[in-house]
């Protein structure tokens, strides 16, 4: 996990608040380390040094809606945006944002890894590893991956826990390249939730039709009426989905707004356990 002697670069959660455009022809200061001690664990500041600043834009991912107090635009990628709550414990809020950008950045490895495979003409993705020809078992060969991988995570985890960042094994803050500046952390962001959807898409499409990304495109391409997710064999689960996916932030929305503040219910809170401290 990449950190910085600047506060955390990229920290977001998947659905946290706004931003607003930068004024043109200015760019955003290498950050100031800022932290707060808790203890004998060191906070990392998570603020943007410019939130007035930003290049992203100041519209709200859904219109009409009213962000959550808990979100100011000051975090990267920051839209004012958190329908599940997640963001809402301040306490688990840096976990959540730290999870967000590590997996993005293994999302971005990824999907430039999957495409790959393909371009070289070793794909598709999903069944290359099992072409290979292995110098250990394969099975033997994830084992000690897992072995190894598992170590760094302890770690991570370790620094998160006493240091307030995750870094990279000992090495916290880790930014040996300086890449902390308020337009890199909001570009990564950005680049990292692309990423994992497109993962999600890869994986979806490997199951479905058995074929890489790029295959799916051409057909696609050569025939997009009859070749589309809809007329796929998850068709009508996909458009279930989609439909409730538009419905239901609208109905939670118009309902909010059709009662008394007087009689207004808590927020929604599918995961209750993001109120309590890790």
């Amino acid at each position: 996990m990449q950190t910085s002697s600047r506060p955390t670069r990229g920290l977001s959660s998947a659905f946290t608040g706004r931003s607003i455009l930068p004024s043109a022809g200015t760019s955003s200061a290498r950050r100031v380390s800022v932290a707060a001690r808790a203890g004998n664990k060191t906070s990392p500041n998570y603020k943007l040094e410019k939130p007035n600043r930003l290049w992203e834009g100041g519209e709200i991912w859904f219109p009409g809606q009213e962000p959550p107090s808990y979100l100011d635009a000051t975090l990267p990628g920051d839209r004012g945006f958190d329908p599940l709550r997640l963001a809402e414990n301040d306490k688990f809020r840096p976990w959540l944002v730290e999870a967000e950008l590590y997996n993005g950045r293994v999302a971005m490895l990824g999907v430039v890894g999957m495409l790959w495979v393909e371009v070289i003409g070793r794909g598709p993705w999903s069944t290359a590893p099992f072409r290979v020809d292995w110098v250990l078992p394969y099975a033997l060969s994830i084992a000690l991956f897992h072995l190894v991988y598992g170590s760094f995570e302890l770690a991570r985890w370790n620094n998160f826990k006493t240091k307030g960042e995750t870094g990279a094994l000992n090495l916290v803050p880790f930014d040996p390249l300086g890449l902390s500046s308020d337009y890199v952390r909001q570009s990564e962001v950005r680049n990292a939730r692309l990423a994992m959807l497109a993962a999600l898409g890869f994986f979806s499409q490997a199951a479905v039709t058995q074929k890489s990304p790029l295959q799916n495109v051409t057909d696609h391409i050569a025939d997009p009426g009859h070749v589309n997710i809809f007329t796929s064999p998850v068709g009508k689960e996909a458009l279930v989905t989609v439909v409730a996916i538009t419905i239901l932030p609208i109905y939670l929305e118009t309902r909010k707004s059709l009662l008394p503040k007087d009689k207004q219910e808590e927020p929604f809170r599918p995961f209750p356990f993001l109120n309590s401290d890790l």
